[in-house]
């Protein structure tokens, strides 16, 4: 997940590109608990999207704040009361997923719309109005949303209350929480004294706060492995002419959450999404991998506006219909997640060097370098990764 976010932070950014770690990270946990085929779709959906709510946050300037002495200790509150929204949130769907046999479709509905309107609510009752706020009131204010999405975790774990999702959540939370604030400390603390490091201190920072909130959700997934190892009843295999409607309705979805202004849009996207997972655990594979692909694909075309445009959107569309494929032919954890993960480490290095960037940024070779270094290592440490098998 540290690899992930490091990654989201470069090539995605938005709710959009928090998906990456969150897929990540989902995938890992089916490998270790051995949860694999529509069963792992559906964990790798949540996971997605789960962590996807938090990427609606903006911390910009309250990083900001943390760099003027006046307003230091207020913009560190208020990165570690994001990073605590932002896993508690995360854990509890992340959660959700694997031990969704607990619950009935309409439990669940019901819990998922509660998450969706307690955000609004805290979005428009505490949020808009700036009652409490850690940004910047006076240049360029920024639209927050950690208390629509803090009482969308409560609306959510209040309802379902099993003690899977909120260990999940309380551990996110803590560990979320501590990351970005000491994430934050690190920057002010590192550019006071070394200003120009060969690995910058916002990169340092997302690479902290990812590993804190892998180490909270591996460490509850191992304090309840014997629970997470139930798996629901297997579904019934989808045919390819069903894969590739699914593979197209996300690809559109990606398109709208791209293009969308609205600070909570992507929780009026990812309430039916979260439903459609768990109705219909086929198209959670195209949730969890061909999105997530499709969002850092659209970054790179929106990150270089000088390049031709039609054919470098065509390029996402052949290369998103190439992903889907995949998806389609494998449905396995192990496979996908390989895929997701160096799909991701790919599109930063073409972001990087195509076209070559000018002489003298070793910054960028060193975060590419890092970025290879640990998508090897994650690939050889998955379990059985020597024995992957891909379905003929």
């Amino acid at each position: 997940m540290s690899l992930g976010w490091a990654l989201r932070g470069y090539i995605g950014g938005g709710p959009l590109g928090a998906m990456i770690p969150g897929a990540l990270v989902a995938l890992c946990l089916c490998l270790l608990v051995e949860r694999d085929g529509d069963d792992a779709a559906v964990i790798a959906a949540f996971g997605a999207i789960g962590i996807g709510f938090g990427g609606q946050e903006t911390y910009g300037q309250t990083i900001g704040l943390a760099f003027d002495p006046a307003t230091r200790w207020w913009g560190l509150t208020g990165l570690a009361v994001k990073g605590a929204v932002w896993g508690l949130l995360g854990g509890g769907v992340l959660a959700l997923s694997m031990v969704r046999q607990r619950f009935s479709f309409t439990q669940i509905a019901i819990a998922v719309l509660a998450m969706g309107l307690a955000t609004q609510a805290g979005w428009k009752l505490i949020n808009e109005p700036k009652l409490i706020y850690f940004s910047n009131p006076i240049d360029k204010p920024r639209p927050e949303l950690w208390a629509g999405l803090g009482l969308g975790a409560i609306a959510l774990l209040g309802w379902l209350n099993d003690r899977v999702l909120w260990s999940f959540a309380k551990r996110g939370a803590l560990f979320g929480g501590i990351g970005f604030a000491v994430g934050g400390a690190i920057q002010v603390a590192g550019h006071a004294l070394h200003p120009t490091p060969l690995i910058g201190y916002w990169k340092i920072m997302e690479l902290l706060l990812g590993a804190m909130l892998g180490a909270a959700f591996g460490s509850a997934a191992w304090r309840w492995r014997l629970d997470l190892a139930r798996r629901p009843k297997p579904e019934a295999p989808m045919g390819l002419a069903i894969h590739v409607a699914l593979a197209v309705a996300v690809v559109v979805a990606a398109l709208a959450i791209h293009e969308a202004p609205a600070r909570a849009s992507y929780t009026l996207v990812g309430v039916p999404l979260l439903i459609l997972a768990f109705s219909l655990p086929a198209a959670a594979w195209h949730m969890a991998i061909t999105l997530t692909y499709t969002a850092f694909a659209l970054d790179y075309r929106k990150h270089h506006p000088e390049l031709p445009q039609l054919p470098l959107l065509a390029a996402v569309a052949v290369s998103s219909i190439g992903v889907a494929w995949l998806v389609a032919r494998w449905h396995s954890a192990r496979p996908l997640f390989l895929v997701l993960l160096w799909t991701a480490v790919g599109a930063s290095l073409l972001k990087s060097f195509l076209p070559p960037p000018a002489v003298g940024q070793t910054d960028l070779v060193a975060m590419e370098a890092l970025f290879v270094l640990m998508a090897l290592g994650a690939t050889w440490m998955i379990p059985g990764a020597r024995a992957i098998r891909f379905a003929s």
